[in-house]
């Protein structure tokens, strides 16, 4: 996709709580420029006390910096805003722990991707299952790459071995990735290892309806350039959800 000088983004955030915790702490945000987004998705985790406040936190500290700012969008301006986000909520998140992932979408179909966790990113074109491009940390893999169907059934996934961690920052992984048109997909990890590849597509669509009567928190967020000539837009496909996070730095 060539470079134009304004952009449209479509996104669609689909949530659904489980039945671990009484709340959902899977979380996303979107900030927008003139004409490059950038997105997060973030699920904290079920055993510490306000994870999900703390992804509330980390969501709307890293959308409003990106909104308000102008600087240039690199792994190490990225991570240098991680590590002041960090800063600022270790103190008052002690022990909460997340998973997140962080795509900035340029103008010209690529993205650059942070990610530490079991967040993960994947290529999607709506004529076969997502194509996952990244890997969660987890000790289930945390010798080298495996499947990620494999990863799913394996008890040590759950053992994370990178996080936003209150008590000491981690580095996260960077990749960039080419879309060549097709959309991207941002999941927790309720999506990409509880949903089978035919119910994933129907969470996607918004046609799947939970039936497991114990199951995490599942989310996924799909985003994608428009190609109509509708520019120097961002279109929320869905309508406004609670446990996401929406701005843009230019009048819709």
């Amino acid at each position: 996709m060539p470079a134009v000088a304004d952009v449209g983004f479509d996104v669609d955030w689909h949530s659904q709580q489980g039945t671990r915790t009484p709340d959902n702490r899977d979380y996303a945000g979107v900030g927008k420029r003139a004409d490059t987004i950038l997105c997060i998705v973030l699920d904290g985790s079920t055993s510490t006390p306000t994870s999900g406040e703390l992804v509330r936190e980390i969501t709307r500290e890293m959308i409003d910096w990106y909104v308000a700012s102008a600087a240039e969008i690199t792994v190490e301006t990225l991570t240098a805003q991680l590590r002041r986000t960090h800063e600022s909520l270790s103190k008052i998140f002690p022990s909460d722990t997340a998973s997140y992932g962080i795509a900035h979408f340029d103008a010209a179909g690529r993205a650059l991707v942070l990610h530490a966790g079991d967040c993960l990113f994947g290529r999607y074109d709506e004529k076969g299952p997502v194509q996952w491009l990244t890997q969660p940390h987890t000790l289930a893999n945390a010798l080298g790459e495996m499947p990620v169907d494999e990863i799913a059934k394996v008890s040590a996934r759950h053992r994370l071995t990178r996080s936003f961690r209150s008590r000491e920052f981690i580095m996260p992984d960077a990749v960039e990735i080419e879309l060549a048109g097709a959309s991207l997909v941002a999941a927790t990890d309720g999506f990409w290892a509880e949903l089978n590849l035919a119910e994933q597509l129907e969470f996607v669509d918004r046609r799947y309806q939970p039936t497991r009567s114990e199951r995490d928190d599942r989310s996924m967020l799909l985003i994608r350039y428009l190609d109509d000539g509708q520019t120097n837009r961002l279109f929320q496909r869905r309508g406004p959800s609670e446990n996401m996070y929406l701005r843009s730095a230019v009048k819709e």
